[in-house]
């Protein structure tokens, strides 16, 4: 599991990558697969999704 301070870090670089130019979800996942874990990146893209900033 995660904190929620480690979930706000990563989601904000996330958000600064889709945000710079539109992504597609599997550009997310390729970009960082090695630097998010697993299940934490697939919370961060249903957030996003879900607050619809994707």
């Amino acid at each position: 599991m995660y904190t929620p301070e480690e979930f706000d870090k990563n989601k904000t670089q996330v958000m600064k990558y889709i945000m710079y130019k539109k992504r597609t979800e599997s550009e997310v996942r390729k970009k960082f697969c090695h630097v998010v874990e697993e299940n934490m990146l697939d919370d961060i893209i249903e957030y996003i999704k879900e607050a619809r900033i994707y």
